[in-house]
């Protein structure tokens, strides 16, 4: 997990039947949900759970960020977790484990609604609201995998029972988004151009990229890739690197290298 503290661009507060969750958005445009509130809203242990986010190489990593929060003592950073990854993780928690009967029937309930409730929290655009269904449902899909893993001697009806459940879920979510992906169509087409990196700057980050990458891997890192662009696209505020802004470019190159430099005094040790 990288260690840089993002400066979030609102931070705010998710009410839900009586509890709150701190948030905070980013310039990447995704909505991120503070840990240790998620925890401390349903009764969970903290340790347990950052230790199932920041497992090397775990499957919540890269969907992970440490964002400076503002708390009474000052800004703290705060590991915090993208929106569109809390229903996976939290359907991860052993429910047997949450003491508390209204913390394990609140927490069941925010699990029921988590999808809509997060959406509207963040206010979602029609592109934005797209990708967070699209994160979902593949979530869904890896979280029926496991299931299916797991209860592969189960007998086949009670097996068949569950995938419907979650086929079911999927469907509904495909229903209630049907139309956006012809918004975002007409929003491509409409778009304005942007001062984007020219093909040298590109090739240089690239280059960089490539090397943080080689170095991570020789670390440990089995596919520190994907880390390394969701940490990019967290601060200039694009989903792709061709989107990636000419002002941006020296702040991106920036990053790179002090993370280059750092792992490389790691390796050295």
């Amino acid at each position: 997990m990288s260690t840089t503290a993002f400066h979030p661009v609102r931070e705010r507060v998710l009410s839900f039947r009586g509890i709150e969750i701190v948030t905070a958005d980013l310039k990447d445009g995704q909505g991120y949900v503070s840990i240790n509130s998620l925890c401390d809203a349903f009764g969970l242990e903290r340790s347990g759970q950052r230790q199932r986010l920041t497992r090397r190489n775990g499957y919540f990593e890269p969907y992970t960020a440490t964002i400076l929060l503002q708390t009474p003592g000052g800004p703290q950073s705060a590991l915090c977790l993208m929106a569109s990854a809390v229903p996976l993780f939290l359907s991860g928690v052993q429910f047997e484990r949450v003491q508390n009967p209204e913390a394990r029937d609140l927490l069941q309930t925010f699990l029921d609604e988590a999808h809509v409730v997060l959406s509207e929290h963040f206010g979602i655009s029609e592109r934005g609201e797209l990708r967070f269904i699209q994160d979902a449902i593949a979530r869904m899909v890896a979280e029926q995998e496991v299931f299916e893993d797991t209860l592969s001697k189960k007998v086949e009806a009670e097996l068949a029972e569950i995938r419907q459940a979650h086929e079911d879920k999927v469907q509904q979510i495909r229903e209630a988004f049907s139309n956006l992906r012809q918004q975002v169509v007409h929003l491509d087409a409409v778009a304005a151009p942007k001062s984007r990196l020219t093909p040298e700057q590109s090739g240089q980050l690239r280059q960089l990229v490539n090397t943080l990458g080689l170095m991570q891997q020789e670390d440990g890192v089995a596919n520190p890739y994907q880390a390394i662009y969701m940490n990019i696209f967290r601060m200039t505020g694009v989903g792709r690197s061709e989107d990636i802004r000419k002002d941006d470019f020296p702040a991106v190159t920036a990053y790179l290298e002090q993370q280059i430099a750092a792992m490389s005094k790691r390796l050295k040790k």
